[in-house]
């Protein structure tokens, strides 16, 4: 930037008008990932709260049931057995059968005469049947059998004694059925469906309003400050929840102008000196060697500015399609005539990456640049840098490994934190302590990440993760 560049216009002032959150990418990953934790925890949990009251008010329902619904069937087994002994002591002998054929006609009652050799199985132990055969012999003043299989054939055997002859009575399991109905599961399944439906509106009326704040926040977090959220809908919680974001985010807005304006002016009015101090020097210094050292030390306070200038800018990249190995070649060529810098790289990669062309420049050069100043292998004076493109599902990976003394492990997680220096006995060169800051950062907002480790066999290495393009991703049409 030259000492007379003009300041960056400021961006517009915030607009008080409600914004649309449609960040089209922006949205779509904030809210699909809210969607998919927040909304359906509430959703299944809502769920299940009213399925957890509908059962328990079902079995409410049937312990209160089963009572009546015991009597009632105990009667029922009751007249039935009286009315059929009355039937065939008082009945001619010619006539019995007969009556029993009647019987089955009209009432599907089976009478058959009990014989010592039949195989039965007693009746299965429930609250329902215990209760029942209590209730029934209590009734008759007798014990009586009761079984579900006689002779292989299943349904609700009672086996009783007519003066000295044994029968068995044979009804339809239904008789002893203790379910509620065919009526009752169909309105628990129309509860059921009601019950997901609302607990569905319930969940999405809930998480609309936290959903449109993620949105807003992750806006704000790109540097994007003109998002509002209604203050005048939702309730009175949520209204003031809004409110106070938009007041943040206008207050934000103020101070990222306001340090906008001021680094600009800071970036003019020191280099309109630095830039007088050179020439002065250029024309007033007569000893060449002190001469060129106050240029260096003018050139490194501009190239200070600089990067001062760089960490601070806040304006989103633009991402776009990124031919990455043709962006790498460029880059290297212009450091071809370099004496001390030798940079090995594949010559046949091929990878194309979502990112801005003039940011992913920088942050190339800058960690090239980084490795000039601390990666210069041991025992030489010379840089050598080995730069490697790679493809992994959805994403491009940029290696840049160089052959110096590394950093301790413990110095690792701290080079990207402004003004850290690492290791200053690596180099006797001197930085801001932004380089890999500023790495960080760019490479963040293009929806990457960096990753730095110690390089095997010695050396710093350096991966940048990258969005792979679409169209690098999908396979081509089939003709």
């Amino acid at each position: 930037m030259s000492a007379d560049a003009p300041a960056q216009p400021p961006k517009p002032p915030f607009d008080p008008a409600p914004a649309t959150l449609a960040k089209p990418s922006l949205a779509r990953r904030v809210f699909g990932g809210l969607s998919g934790r927040l909304y359906w925890r509430t959703f299944f949990l809502i769920v299940l709260l009213v399925l957890a009251s509908l059962a328990g008010w079902f079995q409410s329902f049937r312990v209160l049931q089963l009572g009546p619904q015991v009597e009632q069937t105990s009667r029922q087994i009751t007249s039935l057995i009286d009315l059929t002994r009355i039937a065939l002591v008082h009945a001619a002998p010619e006539y019995r059968t007969a009556l029993l054929d009647e019987l089955v006609k009209r009432e599907d009652i089976y009478i058959y005469p009990r014989e010592a050799s039949d195989q039965w199985t007693p009746m299965a132990h429930t609250d329902f049947t215990r209760r029942l055969t209590a209730s029934v012999d209590q009734r008759l003043h007798e014990k009586l059998d009761f079984a579900d299989v006689v002779n292989g054939r299943s349904g609700l055997w009672i086996g009783f004694r007519i003066e000295r002859s044994d029968y068995w009575l044979l009804l339809d399991r239904s008789r002893i059925d203790p379910s509620l109905g065919e009526a009752w599961i169909i309105w628990g399944v129309l509860a059921t469906l009601l019950a997901m439906i609302g607990a569905a509106i319930i969940a999405r009326f809930i998480n609309r309003p936290l959903r449109d704040l993620s949105i807003a926040t992750a806006m704000v977090r790109e540097g994007d400050f003109s998002q509002q959220l209604n203050e005048t809908s939702g309730t009175q919680e949520i209204r003031e929840v809004n409110r106070g974001f938009n007041r943040m985010a206008r207050a934000l807005q103020e101070i990222d102008q306001d340090r906008a304006l001021m680094l600009a002016g800071i970036s003019h009015d020191i280099r309109t000196p630095l830039a007088r101090l050179r020439l002065e020097a250029e024309l007033s210094v007569p000893d060449p060697q002190a001469r060129q050292d106050i240029i260096a030390d003018i050139e490194q306070a501009d190239s200070i500015i600089s990067k001062f200038m760089e960490y601070a800018r806040t304006a989103s990249p633009v991402r776009e399609s990124v031919d990455l190995p043709d962006l790498v070649t460029k880059i290297v060529a212009d450091y071809s005539k370099d004496a001390d810098l030798r940079i090995r790289m594949p010559s046949n990669a091929e990878a194309q990456a979502l990112a801005d062309p003039l940011e992913l420049q920088r942050i190339i050069v800058n960690l090239i640049e980084n490795a000039r100043r601390y990666g210069r292998t041991p025992g030489s004076n010379r840089v050598e840098l080995d730069i490697g493109i790679s493809k992994r599902s959805n994403e491009v990976c940029l290696s840049v490994r160089d052959h110096g003394p590394g950093v301790t492990a413990d110095h690792l997680p701290l080079l990207t934190r402004p003004f850290f220096r690492g290791n200053e006995a690596r180099t006797a060169a001197k930085g801001t302590g932004l380089g890999l800051a500023i790495v960080d950062r760019t490479i963040t907002r293009m929806a990457g990440r960096l990753e730095i480790s110690n390089a095997k066999g010695g050396g710093l290495m350096l991966r940048i993760w990258l969005q792979r393009d679409p169209a690098d991703v999908l396979p081509p049409p089939q003709l």
